[in-house]
Order: structure tokens, then sequence, then C-alpha cells
């Protein structure tokens, strides 16, 4: 009656409209299906199927909520609370394109508060070729699937699966705290290395890419940049699920070999003695780890988010605008090293009230030692005489 546009759109959400099931079929078998139908559908197609997805989770959260497992019986799946746990979860993945809107987030929120938060132990294997390179990181390489709305983020062979797993993890914490950043999705590995799956905001460009491309930009992006930054570093962090920025730091020094132990003392003396805080830190606080896009700003890499003092931060921030090798700068963020010491004046005048040459000086004196202390994460021998001298001198 509503012709074949709207009758698509119907069968591809649809439960019973499966191509070679019916009822007949297990309920299992016949989800399976239909979840991988879903999965593959036209993007107009999967957002109604999230109006209908939603509004289930919406009832069932409330009823849940009002009579618990009792809820469970007045279904049909054999299982009872296993199978839908399954299934909405599974709902999730294949509606994983939605996941920079609203009511996806809102469907999460919802799924997790009836069924607890999930847990990534075992990685999904991808095909490879369902997807096109896109990105090249430090230590890692992005990819966008050709059909869905999706990205895989695959680090280097080298890396530890514990690495993306962390990341995963902790962007999800990100997530649940509201602050904006792209959905977690599936820990995912393609035989050879591991990696994080994230829904794909289409229409984005880094910081870093955005200056590169419209140099005249620069200063809106810094004082942007600027906000976005005292926004984070206002927003009170829960210590209970993310690490403290100073205790990493000093098991960073407690490992280098570059020090004395009468060195060490004095180094972990200088990280102890800096003000406590309970505000969100980045952990990997540069131009490339924030995207500009018609959702707003969103943070990306969220591995190292932990909670601490900005200086912290700030001391990433000063490694990769005052520390980097011109071709390096150039490889990860677009721009060469006097742009980049461009930007970093913008910036700093923007956040520290930096305005002057003498003020800009106090910053910087300020900053070295923490860039020092990051470069000890990175074990990069040309970095140990500025890590000495930052820090002992």
């Amino acid at each position: 009656e509503f012709g074949d546009r709207v009758a698509s759109l119907v069968e591809a959400e649809s439960d019973k409209f499966v191509k070679g099931f019916s009822e007949r079929d297990s309920w299992i078998d016949r989800k399976k299906a239909a979840l991988e139908r879903l999965a593959d559908a036209p993007y107009d197609a999967k957002i109604v199927a999230m109006g209908d997805k939603l509004s289930n989770m919406r009832a069932i959260a409330r009823d849940y909520e009002r009579i618990g497992d009792e809820l469970w019986k007045i279904f049909h799946a054999p299982n009872g609370k296993s199978d839908h746990e399954w299934r909405y979860r599974e709902l999730a993945v294949a509606l994983f394109d939605l996941a920079g809107t609203p009511a996806y987030r809102e469907f999460i929120t919802l799924l997790e508060k009836t069924f607890g938060q999930k847990d990534y132990g075992t990685p999904e294997k991808i095909d490879i070729n369902n997807y096109i390179r896109n990105g090249e990181r430090f230590n890692a390489e992005s990819y966008n699937h050709k059909r869905r709305r999706t990205m895989i983020k695959l680090y280097a062979e080298s890396v530890s699966p514990k690495i993306p797993l962390r990341e995963l993890r902790t962007a999800m914490n990100v997530f649940r705290m509201g602050l904006l950043t792209p959905m977690p999705g599936r820990f995912v590995t393609d035989g050879k290395r591991f990696g994080c799956e994230f829904s794909r905001v289409v229409d984005k460009k880094s910081f870093a890419r955005a200056i590169s491309e419209n140099p005249d930009s620069m200063k809106r992006y810094a004082a942007e940049f600027a906000r976005m930054c005292k926004q984070l570093h206002s927003t009170v962090c829960n210590p209970a699920v993310f690490p403290s920025a100073a205790d990493e730091a000093c098991k960073a020094v407690e490992n280098a070999t570059i020090f004395t132990t009468d060195e060490k003392k004095k180094v972990l003396d200088f990280v102890k003695s800096v003000p406590p805080a309970t505000t969100c830190l980045h952990g990997d606080l540069h131009i490339g780890n924030i995207l500009d896009s018609s959702f707003g700003n969103l943070w990306i890499d969220l591995a190292d988010f932990s909670y601490g003092n900005p200086l912290f931060d700030f001391g990433m921030m000063y490694l990769v605008c005052r520390c980097n090798p011109d071709d390096l700068t150039k490889k990860l963020y677009h721009i060469d090293n006097a742009a980049m010491l461009k930007f970093w004046e913008m910036f700093a005048c923007e956040y520290f009230g930096a305005d002057t040459p003498e003020k800009f000086a106090e910053v910087e004196n300020r900053l070295r030692p923490f860039a020092a202390l990051k470069m000890l994460y990175f074990r990069i021998k040309g970095y140990d005489d500025f890590i000495r001298e930052s820090l002992l001198g």
C-alpha cells in the first residue's frame, strides 16, 4: 500500500520476513538471520529499526526495573534473559552505523542498565578485505569499512593486544561519562594485529588536518582547542575507574634506565610535589586527537585517559609542539615545525593567558619537565639529554 521503498524499510528490520526462514525454525536461527540482514541493510532502514528497537528497549528496561526477572517469562525466547541479552547486544552491533546519534546512546545506556556493562575479552576476527586503509598513526593504522559507517584502528604486530583492549575499555568508560567521542565497538583482530572498532564519523577532520588544508583557520582552531581542553580539565574524573597520571609517571620513572638511584629519587620527589587533582586528562593530548565534525568536536585515541593535574596533559602537548623532528611532525600532523610552533603560541595565549614573550617563556619553563616525563614512555634515546636536563638540570 505504501510503495516499494517503505516495504523494503520495514522488511529490512523485521524478524519475520527473512528469506529461507519461517516460524518453524528455532528462535535463535531466526534472530541470527535477521541480525545478519540488518547489519548489511541501508542506513535509512537502520534508522527505522533503531526507532523500533529503542522503543522495545525502553519498555524492557522500565518493566525489568519494576518486576525483575519475572519479565522474561512473558517472552518466547527458550533461555529467557540470556537469549534476550545476546539479541540486544547483537542489535547494538548490527546498528553500530548509528552510534553517533542520541538514539543509539540511549539504547546502549538502557541495555547496560538492564543487562550490565559489557566486558571485552576474546577478539573478533575481521576480514581486512572489507576495509580501506585511510591513515597512519605512531604505532597503528586506521581503516574504514567499505559498506558500513565503522572504522578500525589496528596496532602494529609488535604491540601487545592488551594495548587496544585497554583503549577500548577506556573509551567505553569515557563514552559512559557523556564526553563526546566516537562510540567504541568490538575488540578485533585480522589474524596478526589487534585493534579496536569505532563508529565512523563521516564528515570529520582532525584539527591537524583542517589546519594543514587551511592555514588561515589556525587561530580559530587554537581557540577552540583551548576551549575544549578547559572543558576537559574542569570535568571531575572517577579515580575508581581511571588511573592516576601521577602514578603512571612514577612507574615510568621507576622503569627508566637513564637515571641513577639518587636521580630517580629526585625525579620521583618532583612528581609527588605536583598539586593533586581529580580532573580528566586525555593522556595523549594533541591536535591529531580531536575531530571537527557536524556532531561537534570529538576526542579520539583515549587509551591513556586518566585523572590528575592538567600539567601532565600538557607534557604531551609540549612534546608534540616543541620537541619532535620536522619529518615526524609532517608525517603525523601534516604541518611543519614552524607551523606547529605558531599554533602552540596561539594556544598558550588562549589557555594560559601567555600573551607576551615573557609569559610564554614562563609557561614553557613550567611545562618542560612534564614533557620530559612523557618522553620516558616512548624510550627514544634521542630524548635522553632533554629528559636529564629538564628533570635534573
